[in-house]
């Protein structure tokens, strides 16, 4: 049963009947045996078939994965848990603090969609997490008789097929996109990965659906590009000063060139018109100056190998994959002085609010999502339902510190620090770049305090879960770049696991590097000190890992290697695996009570502390940065400290605002006032309503091409899973043959345009050849006569063609007649994609018009979509017609 204080929250009231029903079916499935669960399971997924009715089956389900969980993890849900399992089933998103268990949570309405043998999705932000659940919560489904998929980067087809055919399928909201994509371009059945899309679970819902949505997914190919005008226009930002050449808008991101600064740049390049048409130069300009205004190295990208990798703005993550789009990643390029990079032309594209609303049945899990809980309503139709914590919150939010300048606060920031480290609590420090992370390092560094640094530079990403699990240990500092989606729990004292992989890692080498330099007994050495307290069958276990040559013959990476990896092997599948293992499990029961004393250490310290050094643009994520304290009832502090000149204010505050601080906050003196607490809030909400405005127009736009691209992927899907086109092209021929004809009788076109335009058609010559020179016009004959006429030499001409090229063998015409239809359909839909793009560009000037530019690209990208059958049937009758088989 639940706690009374939870009694009067809706919520649960809503869900207690079917909590009292889990809660006592779980005392029946204790009694039974490992076999007899399994074939419990067995059991409902029969019963599915027969009535097709899962919400009769969510008790049972659930006490089943709650009794498994406890088998193979030793995790019971608790019944909050099981709350936000009825939750994500409900189709809705599921608020969970940080620490509640969102992963264990997932198991539950997983396996219950899992019975209906269509798949379940659980999509994670990272290949890492993936991995990590997809080994960890299998072990719960795979006791149950299901089996699960992991998709990962640089996965081959056969291998993500076979994975995302699994009851229960692990892959990134990245790779499952690029998927589709993939899919809706393969020339092959063969090539194909997904099945049809039956439930998905989003984790971190947040930061998929809202902050990574406002960038659709491209594939593209290169096409040519002018390197040399990208050179010209960086060097030409040298010559041009702001505010008299240009004008930078920060909060629209964008650059106005003045008319001095066009006079300027024209007689720099002696040109006579920046806006020729011909030969334009005012794209490469605007590009070039946003790239000195607006992007800046450590903060919006670093530099890596000779190649600019954007750094995402709400995760600190890097994005290797990610290039800004119009030549604006070029010019960025030009400015740091590197290889500039083919320009590419998008061959297939989607944004994640159209993809995922292909799903029939859509959850999600985050720990922030409330407040965006309007645009999840407005646009996936998910409502947003609070799940009670375990345990009463500790946490405490201090108000936030408000200085004059960047100089006061980051001072501020660094003394605050040094005070905290003397008595010993762990201190984790929020950023919003890599150049503010490293130099509040630098700050740190004259007060002489270690820290560990965690932002998107390379070396520092190597390391983020050991950096981030071991943020709670006593005494630690750790700076890090935005942390929502980091997905490793902060555990007070600090994380073991990480500390015996270490020293188990400096045991195996030593054992291994000793025994190969054929010395007898390591134990009988002066490095016994090394095993000092293990037991008797630790010992007995590392000499037979020292006999064993499997074992030997690794290198210390190697080793290395199978200790990060342990957790995501279920089941160990050689000898020296086996032993390692052990080694573990030995080493985590013998440290687990220093473990226990250092978590009641911290606790009474105080537990993790939280500085934040400037507010988000999104509450959400200031939200997930003080959520990182106070997990599971844990104590802990959060507190921001801010800055006049913070980026928020600045743009966003109001003049009010500017003018109070001026006037109130001395040089050194820090403020507190509620005043301007809500005046940060209310900032923020006009941020987050900006970028909800610009995410719900991108959204309105793409719903017309998404209507579109479900046309064009679902003729698609037929013409790829037909065994014959043949009737295909027999429609494409005789429909042309007919608009060719309804056409020249309208036009009373002469008898040569009309004549030539079937003979182009057919790839010869008729014997409608004598009209040419006779006084007879095709308007004057039998129009019936002539279409069967038409119709008959079409069937001859095709039927010509299939016995030319049916002796290269069986299957050879209809491979052919398919991958024509396959290939234009692509062609037609990749130049229909710049078209709507430049169309894009054009209606935004009708709105000077007083013209509504949404209704106007509604309009026209619908006349531009219509002729599109018409010239799949040209381009493929064409085609064909003049193939051969080299």
């Amino acid at each position: 049963m639940l706690k009374n204080p939870f009694n009067n929250n809706s919520l649960i009231n809503k869900y207690q009947s079917l909590i009292n029903q889990i809660n006592t079916l779980e005392d029946e499935l204790k009694t039974l045996t490992d076999s007899e669960l399994r074939a419990t399971s067995f059991k409902l997924k029969k019963q599915y078939a027969e009535s097709k009715n899962l919400e009769s089956l969510i008790p049972k389900s659930f006490a089943l994965t709650r009794e498994a969980s406890l088998r193979t993890l030793g995790l019971r849900h608790f019944d909050v848990q099981l709350i936000g399992g009825l939750v994500l089933n409900d189709k809705k998103i599921a608020e969970m603090k940080t620490g509640e268990g969102k992963t264990l949570v997932a198991t539950l309405p997983a396996y219950l969609n899992a019975l209906t043998e269509k798949g379940v999705h659980i999509v994670t932000v990272n290949d890492y997490l993936a991995n990590r659940d997809q080994v960890s919560m299998g072990q719960i489904y795979r006791f149950l008789g299901l089996n699960t998929g992991l998709i990962q980067d640089g996965m081959p087809n056969f291998d993500r097929r076979e994975n995302y055919k699994a009851d229960i399928t692990y892959v990134t909201n990245y790779e499952v996109t690029f998927d589709f994509l993939r899919d809706n371009m393969a020339l092959n059945l063969k090539d194909v990965v997904l099945r049809p899309f039956n439930y998905c679970i989003i984790d971190e819902v947040d930061s998929i659906l809202i902050d990574e949505a406002q960038t659709p997914l491209i594939i593209s190919n290169n096409i040519q590009t002018p390197i040399e005008k990208y050179i010209v226009a960086a060097e030409i930002t040298d010559y041009l000063e702001l505010n008299t050449h240009y004008k930078v808008d920060e909060k629209n991101k964008n650059v106005i060139l003045t008319e001095d600064g066009s006079k300027q740049i024209e007689q720099i390049l002696s040109v006579q018109d920046l806006y020729d048409p011909r030969d334009p130069w005012i794209p490469y300009i605007i590009n070039a100056l946003k790239a000195n205004a607006l992007y800046f190295n450590n903060v919006h990208y670093i530099v890596q190998n000779n190649r600019i990798i954007i750094v995402d703005e709400f995760t600190g993550r890097i994005m290797a994959d990610r290039r800004w789009g119009d030549g604006l990643h070029q010019a960025i390029e030009a400015k740091e002085k590197l290889p500039i990079r083919q320009k590419t032309e998008t061959v297939a594209a989607i944004t994640y609010q159209n993809f995922f609303l292909l799903y029939p049945k859509l959850s999600g899990m985050t720990g922030t999502g409330k407040t965006a809980e309007t645009e999840f309503e407005k646009i996936y139709n998910l409502s947003v339902e609070q799940i009670p914590t375990e345990r009463p919150t500790q946490r405490k939010d201090l108000p936030d510190l408000i200085y004059k300048d960047q100089f006061s606060k980051w001072n501020a920031v660094a003394q605050n620090c040094n005070q905290i480290a003397k008595i010993g609590q762990p201190i984790l420090v929020g950023t919003t770049t890599v150049e503010k992370s490293e130099m509040l390092a630098q700050l740190l560094s004259e007060y002489k305090l270690s820290y560990q640094i965690l932002n998107a530079k390379p070396e520092n990403v190597r390391r983020e879960s050991e950096i981030v699990a071991q943020a709670g240990k006593k005494g630690s500092i750790t700076i890090a770049t935005n942390m929502a989606g980091r997905g490793t729990d902060i555990i007070l004292g600090g994380n073991i696991n990480f500390k015996i992989q270490k020293k188990l890692y400096d045991i195996l080498t030593l054992v291994k590097n000793f025994k190969r330099s054929k010395k007898e007994n390591i134990f009988s050495s002066s490095l016994l000190s090394q095993f000092e307290g293990s037991s008797q069958k630790f010992l007995s276990v590392l000499v037979s890992l020292s006999n064993d040559q499997k074992f030997l013959k690794l290198s210390d990476l190697d080793i290395l290697k199978i200790l990060r990896e342990n957790d995501c092997i279920s089941i160990p599948i050689t000898s020296y695996q086996c032993s390692i293992r052990y080694l573990i499990d030995e080493l985590i029961t013998y440290n687990k009570k220093h473990q226990e004393q250092e978590n009641q250490i911290v606790k009474n310290l105080g537990g993790l502390y939280i500085i934040g050094t400037e507010r988000n643009d999104s509450r959400r994520v200031d939200n997930q940065l003080r959520g990182r304290c106070g997990r599971q009832g844990d104590p802990g502090t959060s507190r921001f400290f801010l800055s006049l000149d913070d980026n928020l204010l600045r743009l966003f505050g109001g003049s009010k605002i500017q003018n109070f601080m001026q006037t109130q906050i001395p040089d050194d003196s820090p403020l507190e006032s509620e005043f301007i607490t809500k005046s940060l809030d209310s900032a923020q909400e006009r941020v987050e309503e900006r970028a909800y405005q610009q995410r719900k127009n991108l959204f309105d736009y793409d719903d017309v091409l998404n209507k579109q691209r479900n046309i064009v992927y679902h003729e698609r899907r037929n013409i790829l899973e037909s065994i014959s086109v043949q009737k295909n092209i027999f429609a494409y021929g005789e429909q042309i043959i007919t608009e060719l004809l309804i056409e020249l009788k309208e036009d009373k076109s002469c008898n040569i345009e009309a004549t030539n335009l079937i003979e182009n058609l057919f790839g010869r010559n008729l014997v409608l050849n004598y009209i040419k020179t006779s006084s007879l016009s095709i308007s004057n004959l039998d129009l019936s006569e002539l279409k069967i006429y038409l119709f008959n030499e079409f069937w001859l001409t095709y039927q010509s063609k299939i016995t030319e090229l049916s002796i290269y063998g069986e299957g050879i015409i209809e491979n052919l007649e398919r991958s024509i239809i396959l290939i234009n359909t692509d062609r037609i839909w990749r130049e229909h994609l710049q078209k709507m793009t430049l169309l894009r560009e054009a209606v935004g000037w009708r709105g000077y018009g007083q013209r509504n530019p949404l209704y106007e690209y509604k309009q026209d990208a619908f006349y531009m979509f219509e002729t599109r059958e018409e010239l799949l049937r040209h381009l493929v009758i064409y085609d064909l017609l003049r193939s051969s088989i080299l």
